[in-house]
């Protein structure tokens, strides 16, 4: 087995670090690349949060495409658990290298038994970079084309639609987000719980409180029959928003020789939505169908995001480098045979742009004497005291 990191031991952590930080990777060849820090474990085990491997492997993508090339579509397929406590080797295949278009295979590996794992890839992404052409829209540019848009919300939508749990409330007013929402682990105890949710590293991400909106949302008689779960209302908004190292405290800084990459790389902020975009993943579709409160069998399968408009809507620092703030709107649209639908789309919510649509197929077993409930809240556990 490969040695353990040195920043393995997440409990000693106080302080979250940057994003460019915790997704550095170091070239160990011109396709191989290995991470440098530690993947964030979003429980009490030592398995790794699945947005870590699925951004970094999109952003080793990255080093092998011409300057210009942005990550316009991801695909990831998770094949095994990864540990926190190993790096990650990423091996990048190039499958198209055009004027406008690329493609790369991702294969990322870990050490973990031998010469088994070390041939055996944990997670496999499909990659693909596009030229912005924004260019070809100006007047008089060679080649001018029309440009057209149009997105199937109003700008307004998040504010207008979740007023119920937004209205009179800034991004600071909602809670800083835990590392996932599954249920209580006897295993952590609630210091570290509060320590793990205030340091989730590379972005800071604040979990809106959907309560009230959820409850009013299934709030219907059909034929006098109250649908008590009407999984297909249930929804989720995080706010999140970069961590650069000037955002971070001084003792988390990168400090000497450790890798710290290009904070202005567009490819960089575009990894960062990737990371966002897996937040919750299957744990949302567990909550909506009522078994939140169930130590069920749980796991992603593929995820995908495509990003959308020009690229400097992706970019999480305006003109005046000041962060930006998104919004991850998340829903279930499908669930049945063990397998459940997740869906979101990340805004710029100042600009009230759709900058990418997500879509992630997850696995949920649940016990044959199991009981749905009707959505009462964050689920409250340990004392009254909510992980949440």
């Amino acid at each position: 087995m490969a040695p353990a990191l040195p920043d393995a031991d997440w409990s000693k952590r106080k302080h979250p670090n940057s994003f460019a930080r915790m997704i550095a990777v170091r070239a160990l060849g011109s396709n191989i690349f290995e991470s440098v820090s530690s993947a964030y474990p979003p429980t009490a085990t030592s398995r790794t949060y699945g947005g870590h491997v699925y951004a970094q492997a999109a952003y080793a993508a990255s080093k092998t495409v011409a300057k210009g090339m942005f990550i316009h579509n991801c695909t990831g397929h998770f094949l095994m658990l990864g540990m926190t406590s190993l790096s990650f080797r990423y091996h990048v295949k190039r499958i198209r290298d055009g004027g406008v278009y690329c493609l790369r295979i991702v294969e990322a590996f870990q050490e973990l038994d031998g010469a088994k794992s070390a041939s055996t890839p944990c997670f496999v992404a499909t990659v693909a970079f596009k030229r912005d052409e924004g260019n070809k829209h100006q007047k008089g540019a060679k080649g001018e084309r029309r440009d057209f848009k149009h997105q199937d919300a109003s700008r307004d939508h998040i504010d207008r639609t979740y007023r119920s749990v937004l209205d009179g409330k800034s991004f600071e007013d909602h809670s800083v987000c835990p590392a996932g929402d599954g249920i209580w682990s006897d295993e952590m105890s609630w210091d570290l719980w509060k320590q793990r949710g205030g340091a989730f590293p590379g972005l800071e991400m604040r979990k809106v409180d959907m309560q009230r909106y959820n409850q009013l949302a299934r709030a219907e008689d059909v034929n006098g029959k109250e649908d008590k779960i009407q999984a297909g209302k249930w929804r989720l908004l995080l706010f999140y928003r970069l961590l650069r190292e000037q955002d971070v405290q001084e003792d988390m800084r990168a400090q000497g020789q450790e890798v710290v990459e290009d904070e202005d790389d567009f490819n960089l902020h575009a990894c960062a939505h990737l990371y966002a975009s897996d937040r919750n993943s299957v744990i949302l579709a567990q909550r909506a169908l009522g078994f939140g409160s169930l130590m069920g069998q749980l796991g992603s399968l593929t995820h995908t995001v495509i990003f959308h408009g020009p690229i400097s809507s992706i970019k999480m620092v305006n003109d005046k480098a000041m962060r930006k703030l998104y919004v991850q709107e998340s829903w279930t649209s499908n669930s049945g045979g063990d397998r459940v639908c997740l869906n979101s789309r990340l805004w710029d919510y100042e600009a009230g742009c759709i900058i990418a649509t997500t879509v992630q197929d997850g696995m949920m077993r649940i016990p044959v004497d199991a009981k749905a409930s009707v959505y009462d809240g964050d689920n409250i556990n340990k004392g009254g005291q909510s992980k949440l």
